[in-house]
C-alpha cells in the first residue's frame, strides 16, 4: 500500500471536500477513483465518491467547513495548521470503488451519446443550409401545383356537363333543328323549280307537236261504207 500513495497538497484536497467551484480536481479524483476523470462533468460525479473515501481515512477532513464570511485562501491557512501543507492518499478500493467506476462509466456514455447526436445536429443544419436556395423554386413548383389543381377541377366540372349532355343523346344523332328546318325549307323550293320548269317544258312541246303535225283531209268518200252508194246498190259502196 505505501507504493501506492501520492502526495497532494491540502488545498487540493479542501477543494474536493467542499465541493468549490471551479477547482481542478480532476487529478485528485483521477488517482483515487483509478479512473481518468477529465473534464469537469465527470469529476463533479466523482467528487462525492472520493470525499467518502477521504472522510473514511481522515475522519478530520469532514470536520474542516470555512467560517461565514471567510475567505478561501484563510480557510486553507487554518487546515494547514491541523492537517499540514501535503497529505499522502490511497486509491479507492472494494465496492465504493464499483459504484463510482459504474456511475462515471453511465455518465460517459451518456456524455457519447449527446456528442453523437450534437454532430448529427450540427450535419442536419448544414443540410438544410444547402436546401435552403431549393425553398424559392419549390414554393414556385407547389403554386404551379395548385394552378393545376384548379384547372383539374374546372375540367372534370366541364366533362360532367357534357357527360349530361350526351346521356340526353343516348342513341340518338344529335340535330341541330335549325339547320334541319333551313335544309327543308331549301329542298322544298329546289321541288317546285323542277315542277315549274316542267310543267312549262311540256307545254311547249305539246304546242310544237300540234303546230308541226299536218292535219289529216278525209278522203273516204261519203258514199264509203256499207250503204246503197255503189252502183249496183248493193250497200258495199262497190
Amino acid at each position: 500500500m505505501a507504493d501506492e500513495r501520492k502526495i497532494f497538497s491540502v488545498e487540493s484536497v479542501l477543494e474536493l471536500i467542499t465541493g468549490r467551484q471551479n477547482a481542478n480536481i480532476n487529478e485528485i479524483t483521477s488517482y483515487i477513483l483509478g479512473k481518468t476523470v477529465d473534464n469537469r462533468i465527470l469529476a463533479k460525479a466523482a467528487a462525492p465518491f472520493a470525499a467518502a473515501w477521504l472522510a473514511r481515512w481522515y475522519p478530520r477532513f469532514m470536520d474542516m467547513e470555512p467560517a461565514k464570511g471567510q475567505s478561501w485562501d484563510s480557510f486553507v491557512a487554518q487546515a494547514k495548521t491541523v492537517l499540514g501543507d501535503n497529505i499522502s492518499l490511497t486509491p479507492m478500493t472494494g465496492r465504493l470503488k464499483d459504484l463510482a467506476t459504474q456511475a462515471l462509466d453511465s455518465i460517459t456514455e451518456a456524455n457519447a451519446s449527446l456528442l453523437r447526436q450534437t454532430e448529427a445536429n450540427v450535419d442536419l443544419e448544414k443540410k438544410v443550409a444547402e436546401l435552403e436556395p431549393l425553398k424559392a423554386t419549390l414554393a414556385a413548383e407547389q403554386k404551379k401545383c395548385s394552378g393545376l389543381e384548379d384547372k383539374i377541377k374546372t375540367m372534370k366540372t366541364e366533362m360532367g356537363v357534357l357527360q349530361r349532355k350526351a346521356a340526353e343523346y343516348d342513341g340518338k344523332m344529335p340535330v341541330d333543328h335549325e339547320e334541319l328546318l333551313q335544309n327543308i325549307r331549301d329542298a322544298i323550293k329546289d321541288g317546285l323549280k323542277g315542277i315549274s320548269i316542267g310543267a312549262a317544258v311540256a307545254g311547249t312541246v305539246q304546242s310544237a307537236a300540234e303546230s308541226e303535225t299536218p292535219a289529216v283531209e278525209n278522203t273516204v268518200p261519203e258514199d264509203f261504207g256499207f250503204g246503197s252508194s255503189g252502183p249496183d246498190a248493193d250497200g258495199f259502196g262497190f
